[in-house]
Formats: C-alpha cells, structure tokens, sequence
C-alpha cells in the first residue's frame, strides 16, 4: 500500500472489496482467497507469490526489469568479445599482407 500510495479505502474502491474489510483483515492477519484474487486483479503487476507467500519479488514489473537487465549485460559482453575478435583478425591479415 505505501508503495503504490493506497489507502484502504482506494483499495475497496479499485477492487470491489467490501469497506472496512482492509483494516479489518490488518487486525486479524489476512484476507480470504476471494478478496486476495480481487487485489491481484485489481493491481495486476502485484505477484501473487509474494502477495500469498512473502517470497521474491512484490511488484512483476521489477523481475523483468531485472532479467532485461542481465540478458542486455550477456548481449553487450558477446559483441565485444566478437569486435575484439575481428579487430585482433583484421591486425593478423594486415601483418601478413605486410610480410
């Protein structure tokens, strides 16, 4: 909720959940199943893993971003070993023209 800058009452708004429900839920320790699926499709890029389970990471949109990130290090390691490649070629063929 403090990361997306909710309230309770935006939240039983935005998802359908019945009023008073969140601070209710906050005091006993959870929700039901039901309301749990309304939040999530409510806040889509919310992970349910995380949201059920307290595990990896709470918002989708930061894992892709991560993976993104680590496949964009991989692209940009293997072109450079490709251009140190055909720069190291292209010194061996002139070296040789030389001679």
């Amino acid at each position: 909720m403090e990361y997306k800058g909710l309230n309770d009452n935006k939240i039983t708004v935005e998802t359908g959940i019945s009023n008073g429900l969140i601070g209710k839920a906050r005091k006993r320790g959870g929700l039901s199943q039901e309301n749990i699926s309304k939040i999530l499709y409510a806040y889509s890029d919310l992970d349910a893993n995380w949201l059920f389970r307290g595990e990896g990471k709470m918002i989708l949109g930061e894992l892709k971003e991560e993976n993104s990130q680590i496949e964009w290090e991989k692209i940009i390691k293997s072109q450079q070993e490709l251009l140190d490649f055909k720069q190291h070629e292209i010194d061996r063929l002139k070296l040789q023209l030389k001679n």
